[in-house]
């Protein structure tokens, strides 16, 4: 909404053709005495801002009152409300509009009289086309003088007024509402929230397990439950906790406000920019690429040879390294991005063979051109030498093989300022050369990030001026301008408030935490009451409705934008408990892993070709987590916390904002309140931090099992890890969808929709204020109900795509564990039918057999035939000599020579199967059939039958592995079925002795022997049907 100013209460039509007329004499009067005014102008836009200050700060004082003043003023019909001296209109007018209307208020206005026949005049006459132009292009100019006032008026409106939250009246409703609606009783303070006798886990220094649970008190179901879903069975109401922020009670301190200078980035021309000289790196790590985005766009190559074209890009899709550091200025480094070098879609960083081009081909003779030799010879003679020196330490001085093998040093070395722009030269003249093109069109890149402390002011912190002057001047005595690009030039500039101890002789910490409702009010501020419908983002903090953070991306075409606003963000500072470099706890993507039955987990480890070794990095991780976590919530008790705004601005932005503090007094330009703003909630620290700590404990907390997880669990377990994820610091929930939503229905092209359930927190965080779980568990049980289990988006389907890399082979191991799951589930449900026992243990022989069929193909694709390959997993190959001799390449031998490994059926089925058997099995250790069979023969003898399940699944699972496989893979530490030297893979042939005309399903283990060289002719008997039955038949 735009309010503007009227000199009287109706206006005709010649009023406002005069109007007109006068604005357009006085833009070309504008452009004759544009030096002229220069002083003039900051003098009255000092004028102007100082009475804006001196105005809102008068309204802010007089607080509701003021605004029922406005309330009671006569509207008149035509929307304009009629004071005594003015006219406020409130009729919606567009930028055009306002710039031909409005008075300046940056610019001395020239008043100008017309007659009515000079109107009338003006009116008939026509425009030729030039005179048209030439207007055109002073509308031009002018309308981005003017975005640059309105974006300078913005801000410090901002930053020198404060955030335009909700007013107390609005307040006080809000709050009067809330308690008619639930009471006066449910209204839960920070530390009434989570129960506080739930046994202490985060400062444990180890994963909860039912061995390492040392804790005597086990929660009972209510407990569980209420601490997931805020209420108990035993409640009057049932209804859920309600987390009011408003009954938490901090003393009234009066807030300080700071202002420092976060960030610098921008274009360069050259190197030169640097006045000290720069320290080059001669093997760039990727490492310190730009991985985050950073709000700014560069052309790259289009991904898609046949079209050779630039495409606008995030610069941390561009292809760039790290190129050097500022000298006298290490938080300054430089990018070099590359528009035209090719790359994937999803670029990582410069390939060895790229480096090896840009450093041999381009860089280095460009060096030596410029630079002496007495110089030359302390530098690296090539890109592979300097990558070799980095890594010597680490590798040639190593005693034993540890996991940072390939770490190495990051080596930089200085070239003088008085070289860098023939340097320069020169390097933009070799891109040009055949061979190099894809190099040309360099672009420098220069960024400072995490500089608050090194900005700020300490003689005056709260003086805009003092702490804008102080950073300009740093950055001129290490920069020169003269090679900056500053239209491509930014500056993020804070904001800081908070809590002050008052000088009291025992201070109370507090934190201060904005207000979701002022956010929001102050996002439509912002914007005129127009916010964009993309680019603003509200963050939550930690699973509270009423406190959270926001960020904003000015769209491009916006006016903040055109006036050199890019980019906005607010938020806690108690994010510095948390935040290591962007590195959040518990944010490692394989901590999902966690949740995986060991075994399931070290099988899928296998299949991906990590080592065993994987499952202790994971649980590191996530024991580092927690000990960071315990350790910061810990330490921080008695530290205060305030709130921070930052906003990114352009260098023409920032220099208009420095002219307009200048002519601004100093009381003006120094931001001071009386208490804490109307648009924090201020909550003691050691309540909000116990708060937090309580939170990831119970999550924690929920962790523990047993040697044996089922799948259900494994599905609680995720969904705890995934709520973990987004316990601590700002998120915005809504992009969890197995978190946020309900019930959510996706139509399917034929059918039925597909149902899905999350936890239901954008439920029950809008309606309780914080993310309590939806009725979805039987907490007697910690399962998922079972009506909703198969339909949850946990376990199942997400950690399935954590795995899709690994193609149909993870799939696979997925599917038939999912299978045995089920058997094993059927099995407690019916341990009394013999009949349903007896086929299910068959059926988990064959699904473990299955597996192992698959795995030894998979590790020997390699000398399959191409149509085999793909097949494998269709189970369809038959291990006999016709059957494998028709999928191999080179043939099979028989193992027949008195040095096998092994020289019996029994000793193969021991060596495939068997556990902590001291047989070495270095490569095969962890294969998924061998993992399947243990988490099996696990579960059996969990089951409370006297271990007789366990046996008779052992006992018929060799039975089925002779009479179904007449051929088996030959065991050896190196491998399954190892080649021959001709190149043929080597099996082990087995047989039946005993009696002519046997029944083989009648043999027993005894019966089969090892046929050395000698084959046995024809097919083993066809897999049972009942393996590729669903869910459904089986259960019919």
């Amino acid at each position: 909404m735009k309010v503007r100013f009227v000199g009287t209460k109706k206006q005709d039509s010649a009023t406002l053709r005069r109007r007109v007329l006068q604005v357009n004499r006085t833009r070309k009067y504008r452009k004759r005495q544009r030096a002229r005014k220069e002083a003039a102008t900051i003098n009255h836009q000092g004028k102007l801002l100082s009475d804006i200050v001196d105005t809102v700060t008068e309204n802010e004082a007089l607080g509701p009152e003021r605004d029922s003043t406005l309330e009671n003023e006569e509207i008149e019909e035509d929307g304009t409300f009629a004071c005594e001296n003015f006219t406020i209109s409130i009729q919606e007018v567009d930028d055009s509009t306002i710039s031909t209307t409005e008075v300046d208020p940056y610019y001395e206005e020239e008043i100008v009289d017309t007659s009515p026949a000079e109107e009338e005049e003006c009116r008939r006459r026509p425009e030729s086309p030039q005179i048209h132009v030439e207007e055109s292009a002073d509308l031009d100019t002018n309308d981005a003088n003017t975005d640059v006032e309105y974006a300078t008026q913005k801000f410090i409106q901002q930053f020198l007024i404060g955030i335009h939250g909700c007013s107390a009246q609005s307040h006080r409703e809000s709050l009067t509402a809330h308690m008619e609606a639930e009471g006066p009783d449910n209204h839960h303070r920070l530390d009434r929230l989570v129960a506080q006798d739930v046994p202490h886990t985060l400062d444990k220094e180890y994963i909860l397990a039912a061995e390492t649970d040392d804790e005597t008190m086990e929660l009972t179901p209510d407990q569980w439950q209420a601490l997931f879903t805020g209420s108990t069975t035993q409640g009057s109401d049932g209804k859920p906790k309600q987390a009011c922020l408003h009954v938490e009670q901090a003393p009234h301190t009066r807030p300080s406000i700071s202002f420092d200078v976060d960030s610098i980035l921008g274009f360069v021309d050259s190197p030169a920019v640097a006045t000290h000289g720069i320290r080059f790196y001669s093997a760039p790590q990727y490492g310190q690429n730009i991985s985050t985005d950073v709000h700014l766009t560069l052309g790259r190559a289009d991904p898609d040879s046949e079209r050779p074209r630039l495409i606008p890009s995030r610069l941390r899709d561009v292809p760039h390294f790290i190129f050097a550091r500022a000298e006298g200025a290490d938080f300054i480094t430089f990018h070099l991005f590359f528009p035209h070098l090719p790359c994937s879609r999803d670029f990582n960083r410069l390939t060895d063979e790229q480096f090896s081009r840009w450093f041999d081909d381009i860089f280095y003779p460009a060096v030596r051109q410029v630079y002496d030799i007495d110089r030359l010879q302390h530098l690296p003679a090539s890109y592979r030498h300097a990558l070799a020196t980095c890594r010597a330490p680490q590798r040639e001085n190593r005693l034993l093989e540890t996991s940072n093998y390939r770490a190495q040093l990051q080596m930089s070395y200085f070239l003088s300022p008085q070289g860098l722009q023939q340097l320069w030269n020169h390097i933009l003249a070799a891109v040009c050369q055949p061979g190099l093109q894809d190099f040309r069109d360099p672009e420098l890149f220069i960024q400072a990030k995490g500089t608050k402390l090194l900005f700020k002011y300490p003689d005056a912190p709260s003086d805009l001026l003092a702490v804008m002057n102080s950073f300009e001047d740093k950055l001129h005595g290490i920069l020169d301008f003269s090679h900056i690009c500053s239209d491509r030039l930014y500056i993020d500039v804070g904001k800081e408030t908070c809590p002050t101890t008052n000088g009291t002789t025992s201070p109370q910490p507090q934190t201060y935490l904005w207000r979701r409702c002022c956010i929001n009010h102050h996002l439509s501020q912002l914007y005129d009451g127009n916010i964009p419908k993309s680019g603003q983002n509200f963050y939550h903090e930690s699973m509270l409705r009423d406190a959270g953070g926001m960020t904003t991306l000015t769209p491009l075409r916006s006016q903040l934008r055109r006036g050199g606003i890019l980019y906005g963000q607010i938020y806690s500072l108690t994010k510095e408990i948390v935040d290591a470099a962007r590195t959040y706890p518990f944010q490692n993507p394989d901590l999902r892993l966690l949740a995986l039955n060991p075994q399931f987990r070290n099988g899928m480890q296998s299949i991906g070709g990590k080592p065993a070794s994987r499952k202790n990095i994971t649980d590191r991780a996530y024991l580092a987590s927690k000990r960071r976590c315990h350790y910061g919530l810990t330490d921080y008790k008695q530290r205060s916390f305030g709130v921070r705004e930052e906003y990114r601005i352009s260098w023409v932005l920032f220099q208009s904002i420095l002219a307009v503090l200048l002519s601004l007094t100093p009381e003006t330009r120094s931001a001071q309140l009386p208490g804490p703003p109307p648009y924090l909630w201020a909550v003691r620290t050691p309540v909000f931090v116990d708060y937090i700590w309580s939170n990831i404990n119970k999550l924690v907390r929920a962790q523990g099992s047993g040697g044996l997880t089922t799948w259900e669990q494994t599905k609680m377990m995720d969904m705890f890890l995934r709520c973990l994820w987004v316990a601590v610091g700002g998120h915005d929930y809504s992009r969890e969808g197995a978190l946020w939503w309900s019930r959510r229905e996706l139509p399917q092209p034929v059918g039925l929709p597909r149902v899905y359930y999350g936890l239901g927190f954008g439920q029950t965080l809008e309606q309780y204020g914080y993310c309590w779980i939806e009725p979805r568990i039987n907490w007697a049980l910690l399962k998922f109900l079972p009506d909703i289990t198969d339909l949850v988006l946990f376990g199942n389907g997400t950690l399935h795509q954590r795995f899709m890399k690994h193609g149909g082979h993870a799939r696979h191991f997925f599917s038939l564990s999912r299978r045995a799951d089920l058997g094993l589930e059927w099995l407690r449900q019916y341990p009394m039918k013999n009949v349903i026992t007896d086929q299910i243990l068959s059926w988990l022989c064959h699904i473990c057999l299955q597996k192992m069929r698959a795995d030894v193909l998979h590790s020997i694709r390699g000398d399959l035939r191409p149509k085999v390959r793909i097949m494998i997993l269709d189970d369809h190959v038959q291990f006999c000599r016709k059957g494998l001799s028709a999928i191999l390449v080179d043939g099979m031998a028989a193992v027949s020579g008195n040095r096998a490994s092994v020289k019996s059926p029994q000793e193969v089925a021991q060596a495939l199967f068997g556990l902590n058997d001291g047989w070495l099995r270095d490569n095969w250790e962890n294969k998924p059939f061998r993992k399947l069979h243990q988490w099996i023969c696990t579960a059996l003898q969990h089951m409370p039958t006297e271990n007789r399940l366990l046996q008779a699944f052992n006992c018929r699972l060799l039975h089925y592995l002779f009479i179904y496989h007449w051929v088996l893979p030959y065991p050896t530490p190196g491998g399954l079925a190892p080649k021959t030297k001709d190149g043929k893979r080597r099996w082990f042939s087995i047989d039946i002795q005993g009696e002519p005309g046997l029944e083989i399903e009648e043999t027993t283990q005894e019966s089969w022997y090892w046929a050395r060289n000698r084959w046995r002719q024809g097919y083993p008997a066809p897999l049972p049907q009942y393996l590729r039955w669903s869910q459904d038949q089986w259960q019919s």
